[in-house]
């Protein structure tokens, strides 16, 4: 009987238990490759938020790979670009438990791919504490998330008439700025958020998608990036403390108070058939398409541990458009990313 997805990533996630030894690493690997190609075939595009949340899952796998295959190289080894230092453990560790929870939040990814959960931690996760660059990072990064989604379903409101061109610009410099600024901390703090943060990790893909949804008028595509960047806001944004302690609540309540709603499937006479191009929350304003039970999924910390940044770690600012339907968002705080991050418990003994 042949082994499915969810085989190859449960023997995965057995092995990672044991201890990512030597002689692990490309069983592993093996299993994790066999899981990406296999999930690649099954949802080849994005049109509604459980396609999205497949291809998270997908990107997400080249850091778990690369983390496994440089698990037992000398402290200091470049990972894709970054020093984990110490970590490289606790980041395969992060992103397979991220794996599981993505798949076990969404009933439509769990058609294809339902792996076996991981009992849960004996201590509630702690928020982890930033350090005043993080901070600042973080509140930007929040606020961009949900604004430049909003922005995007305003050009989809519009029938996809406005400045496509300028709010791509902008999204790629947030996406860009946030990879850049995760890359620069390294050590814990990567290990913990990079599948959040880099171009592999749930912004990267969500912002992708939505330049995706843009440029071939997606409209489920569209609200999918744009659903997953916002909760994705506020799921960091709930397990992260400012540098004074404080709750980032409020600069997710205020990100999110102008969210702008998809304009419902354009409606004729003969019933289910939509106008083409019109928004919705399926892909096509199609009611039948897989929708997804959550819009997110949770993220665990272990104790607040203080930040590691590198100071002064820079971005650019996304240029302001000129039409007034695509509101300019300041991704000068992609030059600094905060941290969040599901942080759990170690699952395995190599660290």
């Amino acid at each position: 009987m042949a082994l499915t997805v969810a085989d190859l990533f449960n023997d995965a996630t057995t092995r990672e238990i044991g201890g990512v030894g030597p002689d692990q690493v490309n069983l592993i690997v093996s299993d994790l490759i066999g899981v990406q190609q296999m999930l690649s075939a099954a949802v080849p595009t994005i049109n509604n938020l459980s396609d999205l949340h497949t291809h998270v899952i997908i990107n997400q796998l080249n850091e778990e790979i690369a983390s496994v295959v440089n698990a037992n190289s000398p402290t200091g080894t470049l990972i894709l670009g970054t020093d984990l230092g110490q970590f490289v453990g606790r980041a395969i560790n992060d992103i397979h438990r991220d794996i599981i929870d993505i798949a076990q939040g969404d009933t439509g990814v769990q058609a294809i791919f339902n792996p076996t959960p991981l009992p849960d931690l004996n201590l509630p996760a702690t928020p982890f504490h930033d350090n005043a660059d993080q901070t600042a990072f973080v509140t930007q990064w929040i606020q961009d998330s949900n604004h430049l989604g909003q922005a995007a379903i305003t050009i989809e409101n519009n029938g996809f008439q406005d400045d496509i061109a300028g709010l791509i610009q902008q999204i790629q410099t947030f996406e860009n700025n946030a990879n850049a600024f995760d890359q620069s901390q390294g050590g814990l703090w990567s290990a913990r958020f990079w599948n959040e943060f880099r171009n592999d990790g749930t912004t990267g893909t969500a912002a992708s998608a939505l330049i995706e949804g843009l440029q071939t008028h997606n409209a489920g595509e569209v609200n999918a990036a744009a659903d997953q960047l916002a909760a994705n806001s506020a799921d960091v944004g709930s397990n992260n403390l400012m540098a004074d302690g404080g709750s980032f609540a409020s600069v997710v309540a205020a990100a999110q108070a102008t969210a702008v709603t998809p304009n419902p499937p354009a409606q004729t006479p003969r019933a289910g058939n939509a106008c083409p191009g019109a928004g919705g929350a399926t892909a096509s304003g199609d009611p039948t398409a897989p929708t997804s039970t959550t819009d997110h999924h949770h993220h665990h910390h272990q104790t607040a541990v203080p930040g590691n940044a590198t100071p002064g770690a820079g971005g650019a600012t996304a240029t302001a458009s000129t039409d007034s339907a695509t509101p300019a968002v300041d991704a000068s705080a992609a030059t600094l990313v905060a941290a969040h991050h599901h942080h759990f418990e170690h699952i395995w003994h190599h660290v």
